[in-house]
Parts: C-alpha cells; structure tokens; sequence
C-alpha cells in the first residue's frame, strides 16, 4: 500500500533495497549528487529507463519486486527521489542515499546466508 500523496511508481517503500541501490549508483554515476542537480538534470528520462532496463532491475521484475511492468518517468523518478530523502532522513544527498541502502542490502544478504546456514547445518544433523 503506498502513503498518502504517493503513487506506485514514486513510494520508496514498496521497492528493494536492491532497486533503490541501483537508483542511487546511476544518479550518482552522473554526477546528480545534490537534490538541486537532481531537479534540473535534463537526463533523467533517459535514466529512468536505464534503471529499468538493467539486468539487476529485470531480475527483480521477474520475481514480482518491482512495483509496475513500465519504465518511470523522469518526473517519477525525481518524485521517488524526493520521497526517499523524506523516508530515509537525515540523507541529503544521492551519496548519503547510496551509503544507506547499500548497507541496508548488505544487512539483507548477511541475514539471508545465515538463515541459508542455520537450514544447511538443520539437513546436516537430520542425516545423521
């Protein structure tokens, strides 16, 4: 369910750490570090489908984690922006945003592999 005010394509919530991640890295790639450089940048059409178009992008796409089968707008895409700068306070910046979620998914991996050894270590001892 997005918040109110928020449509599917701009709620951060209801994205992937992944998905937000990669956002970031291609703002940040074009040198869109301030929300200002962000607002005026005449390219974020094109990064929006850059974003969606990326094989880590198709790959949550496939598994039913992101949120719409069409590619953002640029107004979208600064919309989720803003939204997660509102959601992911005190970040400031594309950099403080990228900093945030990739040890957000780093959080989620490690949770992952030990879930995936607790099971490993579970079949071990039931075979014996």
């Amino acid at each position: 369910m997005t918040k109110p005010g928020r449509s599917v394509a701009t709620d951060p919530g209801l994205y992937t750490y992944r998905d937000l991640l990669l956002a970031t890295q291609l703002l940040h790639t074009l040198g869109l570090i301030t929300p200002e450089q962000v607002k005026s940048s005449d390219r974020l059409d094109e990064l929006a489908e850059e974003w969606f178009t990326h094989k880590s992008t198709l790959l949550s796409r496939r598994q039913d984690q992101f949120p719409f089968e069409i590619a953002p707008t640029g107004q979208q895409l600064l919309k989720l922006y803003e939204n997660m700068l509102e959601d992911y306070a005190p970040c400031a910046t594309t950099t403080d945003l990228a900093n945030r979620f990739y040890f957000l998914r780093v959080g989620e991996l490690e949770s992952r592999i030990a879930e995936y050894k607790t099971e490993f270590h579970t079949l071990l001892e039931s075979t014996n």
